[in-house]
């Protein structure tokens, strides 16, 4: 039989746990809601929608005069590392992912602020 000092122990690594669990849970939410947004953004960029990105495509849609059309090309064969000439919005979604930081949690505020108002809008046209 357990002491009571050990089921309390017991309990409260189980209620941590759980609470971890759940919190790793609500993240990988938050992560793909913000993800899929992202990967609506890449989806724009291919123009000719046959689900990848032409070097064309990713220069045209990503030329903002910072990087230069060279910088451009070299970014987008380090994204492109099988070398097949196109890009998927699955291969810039990882590529990209990693640097998003806090804009994950702002992206993902948009993509719900995006529902919100769809939701919205379709209840108007049924009024």
């Amino acid at each position: 039989m357990l002491a009571c000092t050990e089921m309390i122990t017991i309990c409260l690594q189980s209620a941590k746990h759980d609470h971890h669990r759940k919190q790793q849970q609500l993240q990988q939410k938050n992560q793909n809601q913000g993800i899929s947004i992202f990967q609506d953004i890449f989806r724009r960029a291919d123009k000719n929608d046959d689900g990848k990105l032409s070097l064309e495509e990713f220069q045209s849609y990503f030329a903002d005069g910072i990087l230069t059309p060279e910088q451009m090309q070299e970014l987008f064969y380090s994204i492109d590392r099988q070398q097949t000439d196109n890009l998927d919005t699955d291969k810039l979604s990882e590529y990209f992912s990693p640097h998003l930081g806090e804009y994950l949690n702002v992206l993902s505020a948009l993509e719900k602020l995006n529902v919100a108002i769809l939701k919205a809008m379709d209840k108007t046209k049924e009024v």
